[in-house]
């Protein structure tokens, strides 16, 4: 059976450790652990990650949804992952970067591929651990997308598989503690409410007017207050939904003032008004 070069290394070891232990700590926070209720794809069927690159380009390549001309050589490699994927006894936040990586480097698709890695290996990881649905993972990647494509430039495949494994984890860890440290901050504030609040209900206007707006609203807002930095197209993976379905909701939560885009669009950020 294929199996991927890569080497474990002592930091990606000292890596998952810190990752589990901040997890461990993310999940007592929140007390109760919830799967994602929206509707995604399986990240260990072939044929899923086929359709969500068909979501991921909406319909802009030649190539939507299938592999480079169809090559034969790299359908038996994408196979030959996922046969891999599917039986690997490595630790999830291992077997997870080696698949983003193997993606990147096969380069199956005519676009997409890195982003498509990415969002394959968040798929991954909140199928191991739910409560890490909803964090903005993919987000700080790309914050650091200069060091990401230096770490695919390596030279020697081994070397190249075990730095992007401690960047991939260095990432995350960066994102759960982030997390962590938001849980803690907001539960010191909620207690100084508590010893303050009046006898006004709580979040009247927020069910008001999240009453008023329809399903697809909801979870764009939903997704939108839970990572301020997120694009487009990982909206549109997210909720299965076309770009251009994606950019109508936006511009009418917009209208609505809902939502505002503060910042340039490149490199700015969304604010949720309810």
């Amino acid at each position: 059976m294929f199996t991927p070069s890569y080497h474990i290394s002592s930091e990606t070891l000292n890596l998952i450790s810190e990752i589990s232990e901040h997890i461990g700590i993310l999940e007592t926070l929140k007390k109760t652990t919830t799967k994602n209720q929206e509707e995604t794809f399986d990240p260990f069927q072939e044929n899923d990650l086929l359709r969500a690159h068909e979501k991921l380009v909406d319909g802009l390549s030649n190539g939507v949804g299938r592999y480079n001309q169809d090559d034969q050589r790299v359908r038996l490699h994408m196979s030959m992952l996922f046969d891999w994927l599917t039986h690997t006894e490595d630790h999830p936040l291992i077997y997870s970067c080696i698949f983003h990586y193997e993606l990147a480097s096969i380069h199956p698709f005519s676009e997409g591929n890195e982003r498509l890695g990415l969002y394959w290996q968040t798929l991954l990881l909140t199928r191991w651990r739910p409560i890490l649905a909803g964090l903005p993972f993919e987000t700080m990647v790309v914050e650091r997308q200069q060091e990401y494509r230096r770490t695919l430039a390596y030279l020697s495949e081994t070397a190249k598989t075990t730095h992007f494994i401690e960047f991939i984890l260095r990432c995350l860890l960066d994102t759960v503690q982030q997390e962590v440290k938001n849980k803690v901050e907001n539960k010191v504030k909620n207690k100084n409410r508590e010893k303050v609040k009046d006898n006004v209900p709580e979040n009247t206007i927020n069910e008001d007017v999240e009453a008023q707006l329809s399903k697809s609203e909801q979870r764009v807002v939903k997704l939108l207050a839970s990572d301020s930095h997120i694009t487009i197209g990982t909206l549109s993976l997210r909720l299965q939904l076309s770009e251009a379905g994606i950019n109508k909701i936006l511009a009418g939560l917009r209208k609505k003032g809902i939502i505002e885009r503060v910042g340039a669009n490149k490199n700015g950020s969304w604010k949720v008004n309810i």
